[in-house]
């Protein structure tokens, strides 16, 4: 048997995903250190859930090392419970994979907060994963039915059957071809999500780039539709590659807006100050789809491919999950690159 991929406690969360999305797919056992808290129990109990054990991930609750072994997960419909802040978009880097590598489609639906302050909103999962997702050849639909600002929410994930993954190569992002802002609200009309986008726009004006603001409409349930909430989503995109930042305003905060627009903004500037084609934390997410690949797991015929992509930031986490793949599957990961500063990622079959 195997070594099992040990996950300590205080582990990035990029990590802890990706070492449950290898042991869903491949079948790696696991050795997690608890207590696990909040969206990162929600997530490996939502791991197990999908594979038909969801109680073998309540101990992760407790104190101390638990094994954890997950056969494989079950095509359908699954309804997931992550009322945590982050646990939505951490569910849905996570599970999509292995889903999509069963061949046939499924669903998930993820109940639970999907706007949070230092998460990404809906359409920064629709506009800029969804979208680098599709470079891996999985084909997924993504719609928001309710939306949650810190309280229940649900986001649809229709996954159609993808058995084997394309390779991701983007070692250059290649020229800037538009910056795109939305202001999406809910309950309301909200004129400082407008004013927020506004700022952007001048910011990037100021750097000499033509930038667009829209306003959307966002589905609130009826019982939240009392307080008008909103979310500002900042989308660059590349000949090669595409980028995007999210902030969530607060609707009792007065002078929110220009901060929130100016957060936005910086955070934008950093990136384009920055060489690589991915920013750091989706450099971080697209190692489970690159591992997977480079394996060959699903209907593959003939040597599996390799994938190259550079990133702006190289991270603890990415260096971390980069060694765990090497323990749970026969491929090579490799991070050219030192921590802190932009580095290239290649992940490629062991022989």
């Amino acid at each position: 048997m195997r070594e099992p991929l040990q996950v300590a406690t205080g582990a990035p969360s990029a990590v802890l995903d990706g070492a449950l999305g290898l042991a869903l797919a491949a079948g790696a056992p696991l050795r997690i250190e608890g207590p696990l808290q909040g969206a990162n129990l929600q997530v490996a109990v939502a791991t197990a859930q999908i594979a038909g054990v969801a109680e073998a991930a309540r101990p992760l609750a407790e104190p101390g090392w638990h094994e954890l072994v997950l056969p494989l997960p079950r095509a359908g419909l699954h309804l997931l419970e992550l009322p945590a802040p982050f646990a939505v978009a951490r569910a849905l880097w996570t599970l999509s994979w292995p889903l999509a590598l069963l061949g046939k489609p499924s669903e998930l639906r993820l109940r639970g907060s999907n706007h949070d302050e230092g998460a990404p909103t809906f359409h920064d999962l629709r506009l800029c994963w969804s979208q680098l997702a599709v470079q891996f050849g999985l084909k997924l639909s993504l719609e928001l039915t309710e939306a949650g600002f810190g309280e229940p929410g649900e986001m649809v994930a229709m996954l159609d059957p993808a058995p084997a993954l394309l390779p991701l190569q983007a070692m250059h992002r290649g020229l800037l071809r538009q910056v795109s802002i939305l202001a999406a609200v809910a309950g309301g009309r909200n004129e400082a999500a407008l004013e927020a986008a506004e700022e952007v726009v001048k910011a990037m004006r100021r750097r000499g780039l033509v930038a667009e603001a829209e306003r959307v409409p966002l589905p609130l349930s009826p019982s939240a539709q009392a307080r008008s909430r909103w979310a500002l989503t900042a989308t660059a995109e590349f000949e090669s590659s595409i980028v995007s930042v999210s902030e969530v305003g607060q609707w009792n905060r007065l002078g929110d807006a220009k901060s929130v627009g100016e957060r936005v903004a910086q955070r934008l500037q950093q990136f384009l100050e920055r060489r690589g084609a991915l920013d750091a934390s989706m450099a971080e997410r697209l190692l489970l789809p690159s591992f997977l690949c480079a394996a060959g797991l699903g209907a593959r015929a003939g040597t599996p491919p390799s994938c190259h992509y550079s990133t702006s930031e190289v991270t603890p986490g990415l260096l971390q999950l980069a060694t765990l793949a090497r323990m749970a599957l026969p491929v090579r990961a490799i991070v050219d690159g030192a921590e802190g500063d932009s580095g290239v990622v290649i992940v490629a079959p062991a022989a």
